[in-house]
Formats: structure tokens, sequence, C-alpha cells
């Protein structure tokens, strides 16, 4: 379906009469909790959702309608924000907890550093810069896939 939404959008470009704009997925993801009236956010459906995704990603493949194009997809979201207001599926896309413990596997573990969570005020640096580093490390590993 994704590909189909991404052949979509360059069929609509090129009709505009445009053929030098490239299409990015700037965030996809599947929650892998909800409330009750989401049942479809589990972390099964998650895992299974995200990893085909990077499954894709690692074979630099394109859409049926552009297959030497790769898609460039950034997955939504490297952490749950259990913070965030809404329904439940809104504060968990993440494959991450905010304490950096994995929601679910789909092969991540041994490309992000173990992350040391603190409680006093220093420690909040500590964790931001933690998170910050896990993205990047994150994000450049997707990039040699």
């Amino acid at each position: 379906m994704l590909y189909a939404q991404i052949d979509a959008v360059y069929a609509a470009i090129k009709m505009l009469g445009h053929t030098d704009i490239e299409v990015r997925i700037s965030e996809t993801g599947w929650p892998s909790k909800g409330d009750t009236d989401e049942i479809g956010a589990t972390p099964q459906n998650a895992a299974t959702y995200n990893g085909n995704l990077l499954n894709r990603i690692e074979q630099k493949q394109g859409t049926p309608a552009n297959p030497s194009v790769p898609i460039d997809i950034y997955v939504f979201a490297l952490f749950n924000e259990n913070l965030k207001p809404g329904p439940a599926s809104e504060r968990n896309y993440g494959l991450y907890y905010p304490d950096g413990t994995p929601v679910y596997n789909i092969g991540l573990q041994g490309f992000l550093p173990q992350m040391v969570i603190a409680s006093n005020a220093s420690g909040s640096s500590v964790n931001f810069l933690a998170c910050i580093i896990t993205c990047f490390i994150y994000a450049w590993e997707l990039l040699r896939l």
C-alpha cells in the first residue's frame, strides 16, 4: 500500500509537469499500544510493519513505477512519547521506551549504544545527549543499509 501511495504522488507530480521532484516519506510507523478502540495497535503489528519497512529500506528498491529510484523513508518514531496528549496510540509509535529499552525487537539492538538513565538534574543533559547520539547512530545505520 505504501508503494502505491508513493507512485500515486509521483503520478500527480508528473501530471503537474514536474519530473525532477523526489518523494520522501517523512514519517511512517505503527503504534505498539492503543486505547481499547484501537485494536490494531499491538507490539506484534508494530514489529511486523516496522520490521518489513526496514527490510524494504535495506533492499534499496524503488516502487513498481520507479524501480530504480530507492525510497527515502524515515521511521516515526525512535522513542515513545509518554507525555504526548491524545489517544494512547499517539504516545506509542516508538521503537524504544523513553528509558531506552526496546518496545519490541526488529533487529536494531546491536546498532544502538546502551543508554544510562540518571535521576538527578545533571542526568537530564546526559539523557538528552544520549538520545541525540542514538538518533544519529540509528540514522547512520539506516543510510548504510
